[in-house]
């Protein structure tokens, strides 16, 4: 009772996602592949199911059915669920005044090994998680971007990639559209925005919400 068991019709897609991030595949060309060969998405196979997801799918053409995200796939390849592992405490509360949640680090994680049946060897996972480590995108000076998949597009919800023009006289850095970028025309739109003006713009809304949170906090966080 309460035990998680494998869905022996679908752990193919998981095992296929984990067999192309180990060949050395990122997750931009693994959800490339799963949209080409037409592999069935989560969502699309709970509607087939249960119903759930109907405004999602009825009356939307059939390549709604295959539509994978980069975040999705991310997700999935950082999951110790399909290792058997079961993890708790990742997230809290604001405060006992507010119900908004926030991320844990991983150290304050509680991790449970075996709690039930694997579908991937853990010796694939950790070599997986090992590969991801390894291909954070940095800039010139080795600094990872800090809104590195922070940034989504408002159209299509992908992440903005971080990109740098150097083609300019003076070279600046951005983001654009991930999913534009992969796909092109029709998909989404080249939506774009300096890596400076961004900065610039959450700095001041850093600022604004600091100095309410020191002027009332209690007002802010409810």
């Amino acid at each position: 009772k309460g035990k998680l068991l494998v869905d022996e019709e679908t752990k193919w897609i998981v095992e296929k996602i984990f067999s192309l991030a180990y060949q050395g595949y990122g997750s931009a060309k693994i959800t490339k592949i799963l949209r080409e060969e037409k592999v069935p998405t989560a969502s699309w196979l709970n509607f087939t199911r249960y119903g759930t997801f109907a405004h999602i799918f009825e009356g939307k053409p059939e390549s709604k059915r295959y539509e994978w995200t980069i975040a999705h796939v991310k997700a999935i390849l950082k999951s110790e669920v399909y290792i058997g592992n079961s993890v708790h405490n990742r997230q809290s509360t604001v405060s006992f005044k507010s119900k908004k949640k926030v991320r844990k680090p991983e150290s304050e994680w509680f991790r449970v090994e075996n709690t039930h049946e694997p579908i991937i060897d853990k010796e694939v996972f950790y070599r997986v998680q090992e590969q991801i480590k390894s291909r954070r995108r940095q800039t010139k000076e080795k600094a990872t971007p800090i809104f590195a998949g922070l940034v989504k597009c408002a159209d299509c919800g992908w992440s903005m990639r971080f990109a740098t023009n150097k083609a300019n006289k003076t070279p600046y850095s951005y983001y654009a559209c991930s999913y534009y970028g992969q796909f092109g025309k029709g998909n989404c739109s080249m939506h774009y925005i300096r890596y400076d003006v961004l900065y610039q713009a959450v700095l001041e809304r850093l600022q604004y919400w600091a100095k309410a949170v020191q002027q009332d906090e209690e007002k802010v966080l409810n």
